[in-house]
């Protein structure tokens, strides 16, 4: 990771994460949730392998299970991971300008969005604040849709798996016991899941586990018992997992200067995964 002015941060909320920070190395991924990436301060590159040649744009929208890589050329990047359930990309797909394959790049009114961000660069903002200021930014309010465009429908038989896997994240329910809870078979289930999430059910697992790790560390747990603790057996699984979806080592960004700042909501969150005693949450100070 580059030396910038600003500390990288990881928001963590329950349906969001928000990092902010330089990446040193191109990130060469299959995405893991969709995501929105900014540069803040100049433009990112990105290619799919659909695509001939590489795309400037200062906004990006990438779906859940996309293999993609993006140069951020020394930019500070904000790169905020959407609602799994994909109520945050069915809207932000209508605001893209510009399309390559399934990615959309070039927001409508993607300023507000880079100002707003720096602002979090450079004051101690409250969690609760920035995830309000997401929301509206998100665009997740029906009338950002033009009439006659349908909203998004999330199917409850998924919803409830979601919640059974965030709830068993360091087990490893089968297929048929998860199909047996939502009452439908195992090949419907996975036709259903991959449908609504863009995700194979145990890529969305897998990226779960990474995402409760990140929790423990805000929580100041060391990296290797957070990664043991939200279900990764051995480092190699998790070393290949994290690069698999970021791109990158976990060293390059977890044994930095990175603060995780965490919501009541993912503190309780990451305590009930594993029935551990509370700690002290992290100060909420940005800078």
């Amino acid at each position: 990771m580059t030396t910038t002015a600003y500390r990288p941060l990881l928001y963590i909320w329950e349906m969001r994460t928000l990092f902010i920070g330089s990446l040193e190395e191109p990130l060469d991924i299959s995405t893991g949730a969709s995501t929105l990436l900014l540069g803040l301060d100049k433009p990112i590159r990105f290619i799919t392998g659909d695509m001939q040649t590489s795309i400037e744009c200062r906004s990006l929208l990438i779906p859940a299970g996309t293999d993609v890589v993006i140069d951020t050329q020394g930019a500070i990047i904000a790169n905020c991971t959407l609602d799994p359930l994909g109520k945050d990309l069915h809207v932000l797909s209508r605001l893209m300008l510009n399309r390559a394959g399934n990615t959309g790049y070039d927001l409508k009114n993607e300023q507000m969005l880079i100002d707003t961000f720096w602002g979090v660069c450079r004051s101690p903002l409250d969690t609760n604040e920035i995830d309000k200021s997401l929301v509206n930014i998100l665009s997740l309010k029906t009338q950002h849709l033009k009439e006659g465009q349908p909203l998004h429908e999330v199917d409850p038989r998924v919803e409830k798996i979601i919640t059974l896997i965030q709830n068993t994240a360091n087990q490893n329910l089968s297929l048929s016991e998860l199909a047996k809870q939502a009452n439908i078979s195992p090949s419907r289930l996975t036709q259903l899941f991959k449908k609504q999430t863009g995700l194979p059910l145990r890529r969305y697992r897998l990226w779960y586990r990474l995402y409760l790790t990140a929790l423990k560390i805000g929580q100041k747990k060391s990296l290797t018992e957070a990664a043991f603790e939200a279900g990764f057996n051995d480092s190699p699984h998790f070393n290949r997992t994290f690069r698999s979806m970021l791109g990158i080592s976990p060293s390059c960004i977890l044994s930095q200067t990175l603060q995780v700042i965490l919501t009541n909501n993912t503190q309780d969150e990451a305590n009930t995964s594993d029935q551990q005693p509370s700690v002290n949450m992290l100060k909420e100070a940005a800078v």
